[in-house]
């Protein structure tokens, strides 16, 4: 799995020492506007075994532990050149709340529907 810092300022490089960008055959990218809308862009190259294969890997990662604390760490690092890291701890106090409320409701959900529901019996 690799990641791409967006964070990371471009440089700007001789003409000579840029390479090449490979070609991007699938992409997911999340935006919110200032009205908490929250949109999601998702992009592939063509229909091909290659695109869906990509667009597969991306969508099976994306709530993976791993792919979150890669994505903080960025963050972070991002914070920090800038000197704000008390902002980033705002931002992760502020994901540990949402993480909290959402787990709780997922919790809520789980314990109004039985796993084996008595019509399943008969």
């Amino acid at each position: 799995m690799k990641f791409l810092n967006i964070f990371n300022k471009k440089k700007e490089e001789p003409p000579q020492e840029k390479q090449e960008e490979s070609p991007l055959v699938a992409s997911v990218t999340y935006s919110i506007d200032n009205t908490g809308e929250i949109f999601v862009d998702v992009s592939m190259e063509d229909f091909g075994e290659e695109a869906i294969n990509g667009l597969s890997t991306i969508i099976s990662m994306i709530s993976t532990v791993k792919c979150t604390l890669i994505t903080l760490e960025m963050i972070r690092n991002a914070f920090a050149e800038e000197g704000q890291l008390e902002e980033y701890l705002e931002l992760i106090t502020q994901v540990t709340l949402k993480n909290e409320v959402a787990a709780a409701s997922d919790k809520s959900k789980n314990k109004e529907e039985p796993y084996i529901k008595p019509s399943d019996m008969l």
